[in-house]
């Protein structure tokens, strides 16, 4: 009860943004952080249960012409990923709750995530270590159950802030290394995506291969950004109007540049990944989102309550 009413009196024009990823039924041994469904729905029971839950571009419609009501909150997911149909989208149809995802449309014309090859390929690696033989991923141990953990971490890491060239370069290394294929690797099938659009979930694009756009030519950011929104529209045969940034932060991953690149192709609304909740004074185009991780429920609620009063960071924006 306390909380219920400390979130509605923090919440007035204000938008709580939430960010999921992978849900898998079971957490991989190798990445035991993730999130798994039995934690997702309780969160939906016992968190989302005290919010009110709204379309993502129906909630910033309404943030801008001031009838957001309060506790507002919306539910989106990055990446794409085909065990959703099966865990995360019946959960959120049981309970009448209105999701966005935002896909990489590479996985279409055959290019897996890049985070997911990694862990394909260190699932695979013989051992007793990994050498590649470059400075600044020196050998490692792959022995153990933890050596393999740590390198996926390294691995992912290191090769975010790479360029497009380099990071496809060092995965086909990687790959060749533990004998493993990208074609291997599990992807959200065209069938899947148009079937999550027709339950009536919001679609938006998170680029075509997921880089750090700060690290993509002027070309490569026009085919990521514009490319993707063209490639995913024609699989739905609808419009998508909302964009993701890869990782997401301003500054550090996204520039004023790439902002104005969203406009330019034709998006009506941008998510970020910093800390913050939305209001009438935040850029459609720079809408923060967090991801409540703690495992209490008072510690939720705290997360949540301290997000409403952050202020979230914003790229200045090009004159239009």
């Amino acid at each position: 009860m306390i909380s219920r009413f400390v979130l509605q009196s923090l919440s007035k024009d204000k938008l709580s943004v939430f960010l999921f990823h992978k849900v898998p039924q079971q957490c991989d041994p190798l990445v035991p952080a993730d999130l798994d469904m039995a934690r997702f729905e309780y969160l939906l029971d016992h968190t989302f249960s005290k919010l009110h839950v709204l379309p993502l571009e129906e909630a910033i419609g309404r943030l801008q012409t001031g009838t957001l009501p309060r506790r507002a909150a919306c539910i989106t997911f990055d990446d794409g990923y085909p065990d959703w149909l099966a865990g995360v989208a019946p959960a959120l149809r049981r309970r009448n709750l209105h999701a966005t995802f935002f896909i990489t449309s590479g996985q279409f014309d055959g290019v897996p995530l890049w985070h997911e090859r990694i862990l394909a390929a260190v699932r695979r690696l013989s051992g007793p270590s990994l050498d590649m033989g470059i400075p600044f991923l020196p050998a490692q141990p792959v022995a153990s159950i933890d050596d393999r953990r740590r390198q996926v971490q390294r691995l992912e890491q290191e090769l975010k802030y790479l360029t497009l060239y380099r990071r496809e370069q060092i995965l086909q290394q990687l790959e060749a290394e533990a004998g493993v294929h990208s074609a291997d690797v599990p992807v959200m099938s065209e069938t899947q995506l148009r079937d999550l659009h027709s339950q009536g979930f919001g679609i938006g694009a998170h680029t075509a291969l997921h880089p750090i756009l700060d690290y993509c030519n002027a070309e490569e950011v026009e085919r990521e950004i514009g490319g993707a929104r063209e490639r995913l529209q024609a699989i739905v045969r609808g419009p998508v109007n909302g964009f993701a940034y890869p990782n997401g932060r301003p500054y550090a991953d996204f520039s004023r540049l790439h902002v104005d690149a969203v406009k330019r192709a034709g998006y009506r609304y941008a998510v970020t990944t910093h800390w913050g909740v939305a209001d009438a004074s935040t850029s459609p185009f720079q809408i923060p989102r967090f991801t409540p991780w703690a495992e209490r429920d008072w510690h939720v609620t705290f997360q949540l309550v301290r997000n409403l009063m952050t202020e979230p960071m914003q790229v200045p924006e090009m004159a239009t």
